[in-house]
This record gives C-alpha cells, structure tokens and sequence, in this order.
C-alpha cells in the first residue's frame, strides 16, 4: 500500500545505505531524466490535489527507479532534492508573483518531483519485483537513448501537385516502418521504408476523373524531444508510380513533422501528431517535372522492449 507523505517530510525520508554502491553518474542521469518526463506528463494532465498525482506517478517510476542501480537512485535524490532547493519555496513565490509566474512553476515542478523520487526510492527495496534486476548505467525507460527502436506510423494525406503550371488535389493514406537509434538524450535518427498512396484528378479532364499514384521513399529523419513533444526533421528520396502507368519517376523530398507522446507502457510509446512535406519530381517516366505538397494527420507507435 502506498503511503503518502507530502512537502518536504517525502525528501526528509529515511533512505537505506548506499556505501557498497559507488555513485553512478549515467545511471542518474537516465533516472533523472525519465523522472522530468514522468512529472511533467502528470502536471500536463492538471495537478491539483499532490496525493493524488503522487499515486497516478507512482507505478511509472517505480519502473525506471526498479532498474537503476543503488549509486544512481542515490546520486539522483541527492541531484533532484538540490535543484529544488536552489529554485526556492513555490508557494512564497507564488504569492510574491501574485501568480504562476516562470520561477513559481518551476520550483513547483522541481519540488514534486524531488518528493516524487524520493517516495519511490524509499520503497523501491520493499516494492521492486525480484525478477526486475538494476543496472549500472541505466539510460532511462521513457527515452530510446544508446538504444534501437522500432518505429510504426500512418495516417491520412491531402496532397497538391504542381505541373506545368497546373494545379490538382486528392488525398491518400501513407504507411511507415522505421528503425530508431537515440543519439543523445532528445536526439534520436530514423531510417526505414515507406510506401503511401492516394487518388487525384486529373487536370484538363471533363468529366472529372481520377489517377492513382503510388509513392515509395526511404526516409531518413533526425527526431528531437522536448519532453512528451517530439519534432521531425525529414529528408527522403521519392519515387512515383500509377496504377495504370508502371514507370517510375524519380524526386526528393524536404519534410517536417511534430507529435505529442504518452508515457511508455509495457513496451510502445504511443502518440499523435501532423506532417508536411514538399516534394520535387524530376522529368522522368515518361512525366514532366512535377511538386507536390502533403500535409496530414499522423499516429504512431514506438516499440522499446526495455
């Protein structure tokens, strides 16, 4: 059963010794930052009542607590009660401000988050499963940091194209596998197939009718995090293909997308967001030079399984 006890009686706690463990500094920094994400994920939700929100935070970061080592659990409360300490008392802040102001949502946030951990490492000895076994150098549940992941995504396209001077629109669907690696702690690069498709009219035509292209690519997108928001930058060669004209014409794209996640479950972290692209197709295939222009919705899963 989860008690708790809030303010500063959670960082006053009684932790168990850590002197065989010597202090481990990336096990720390993983903990820490999966920690802010955890955190911030809660008070993205509304954080009114602190029990309430300790409890809906407990289990996530008992995960990432489980599986780091003593000397980071250690290093990491000593880091996080610190922080708080040094950004200073929200409440007088807050009435100094007559408001939420900058420096009062922060020490807010340094605040719950250093009794958030300090709960969860007081219990992890009594609460962690025996098959969960801690590591040195734990890099954090909720990024895919020195890790490979698999990346799914999908959703819908409203697509213009430009040739010769004319002007058409359809709309499709675009599917996306791709290969993950995290570079840094919000920095991850992609790699993979795609292959999307889609109806548009034909210029010049009456009545109007359709043609249906086909568009394979091979993507390659460099993926910055900023807690639950991630931003894509993305470049592609392109291909195109009808259904009734086999030939290939060949382009490149320039494209950009942004996405909100959820928190890691078992072993995907799903999430939603939209894409734009621009795309420029040389004269080939027996087609004249053409661009198109793409913008839709798009949802996504992150498999991890850490």
């Amino acid at each position: 059963m989860l008690a708790v006890g809030l303010g500063a009686a959670l960082q006053g706690l009684a932790f168990p010794a850590f002197a065989d463990e010597p202090p481990d500094e990336r096990g720390a920094r993983g903990l820490l930052a999966d920690l802010r994400r955890i955190v911030r994920a809660e008070e993205s939700s509304g954080w009114f009542v602190d029990s309430t929100s300790y409890q809906a935070m407990y289990p996530q970061l008992l995960q990432s607590v489980c599986r780091a080592s003593e000397g980071a659990r250690a290093l990491a409360v000593e880091r996080s009660a610190a922080a708080s300490r040094q950004a200073g008392d929200a409440r007088a802040l807050y009435r100094a401000s007559h408001g939420w102001s900058a420096a009062a949502k922060e020490a807010a946030h340094r605040d719950r988050a250093a009794n958030a951990l300090a709960l969860a490492v007081h219990a992890a000895p009594a609460e962690c499963p025996f098959w969960i076994t801690p590591a040195r150098g734990f890099d954090g549940r909720q990024s895919d940091l020195r890790r490979f992941t698999g990346n799914f995504e999908s959703g819908g396209l409203l697509q213009v194209r430009r040739t010769q001077g004319t002007w058409t629109y359809g709309g499709g669907g675009v599917l996306r596998v791709l290969l993950g690696y995290g570079l840094a702690p919000r920095a991850s690069l992609l790699v993979g197939g795609e292959f999307a498709g889609g109806a548009m009219l034909r210029p010049r035509v009456q009545p109007s009718s359709f043609v249906v292209n086909y568009f394979p690519a091979m993507p390659v997108i460099l993926r910055l995090w900023d807690d639950s928001m991630h931003y894509d930058l993305e470049l592609a060669p392109v291909s195109l293909f009808q259904a009734d004209d086999g030939r290939f014409s060949y382009g490149g794209r320039l494209g950009f997308s942004f996405g909100v996640s959820a928190l890691k479950g078992r072993y995907v972290i799903p999430w939603a967001g939209a894409a734009f692209a621009v795309e420029h197709y040389v004269a080939s295939g027996g087609r004249p030079e053409a661009q198109f222009f793409r913008g839709g919705l798009r949802v996504g899963v992150i498999w991890d399984g850490r």
